[in-house]
């Protein structure tokens, strides 16, 4: 009983207190209006920070991330120890009959320019490509990724490019042969710094097309940059590269 009455005081303090008050209410509303009014630029600030992430050619990449964790057992190693596999032997891709695989960073301005590109041949595939019957497929590393491998002395993508040197002297060597460079759109001392696998002298992005169909068997170009004016010419090349027509044609 003693309880009930201490709980019904209560409130009636509260309700006198409101009644007595009351001309506080009016005060309360307009700080709250005005509260909400100023706060708006902050809350739109947030929600184009959001977008921006969401959007940003970071998140792009990561969702096609195979990561470093693990060392040499890592799912980065398997990827590239199964290419040179299945070019060596004519085995079976674990990872398809075709597709991109792109060393990128977080800091690359030029991996930025070419997400442009990437995206904009993944959402338009059919438009860029004939042949669609092989699906746009992309695998990405990062060349900046951090694990519980990284040391102060070597980071988890120095010690790859140790165990994987092997397969970029591969890569340079196709780049080296490929019509592309043929033509005047590569560096040699570009494709000699892939040779290298050299931590100094790595170039991101590095873009390389796998393409295990018709005469093509492994890793068959290499770029290291996407360029075009706009999105679209961007793609164009990309489909160019992925196709092997236009500067990447194939000699007869």
């Amino acid at each position: 009983m003693i309880v009930l009455r201490a709980i019904g005081n209560f409130f009636v303090r509260i309700w006198k207190w409101i009644k007595e008050t009351a001309w506080v209410q009016p005060l309360l509303i307009v700080g709250l209006i005005f509260g909400i009014i100023f706060s708006i630029p902050s809350i739109v600030k947030g929600f184009e920070s959001l977008a921006d992430k969401i959007n940003s050619s970071e998140t792009y990449y990561h969702n096609f991330q195979v990561s470093l964790v693990d060392g040499e057992k890592s799912k980065a190693d398997q990827l590239v120890e199964n290419i040179l596999d299945v070019q060596e032997s004519s085995g079976t891709s674990k990872y398809g009959d075709k597709f991109f695989l792109a060393f990128v960073s977080d800091s690359c301005a030029t991996c930025k320019s070419a997400k442009e590109g990437f995206e904009t041949l993944q959402n338009n595939f059919a438009k860029y490509v004939k042949d669609t019957s092989v699906p746009f497929k992309m695998y990405t590393i990062f060349a900046d990724e951090v694990t519980s491998d990284t040391t102060t002395i070597k980071s988890a993508f120095v010690q790859f490019l140790d165990r994987q040197a092997y397969f970029f002297e591969q890569a340079a060597g196709a780049g080296e042969a490929s019509q592309y460079f043929l033509n005047n759109k590569l560096n040699e001392s570009d494709l000699e710094a892939l040779a290298s696998a050299d931590e100094d002298d790595f170039l991101t992005p590095t873009i390389l097309l796998i393409d295990y169909t018709d005469e093509a068997h492994g890793i068959s170009e290499v770029m290291f940059s996407v360029s075009g004016d706009n999105k679209a010419q961007k793609a164009e090349l990309l489909a160019d590269c992925w196709q092997h027509t236009g500067d990447f044609a194939m000699k007869e």
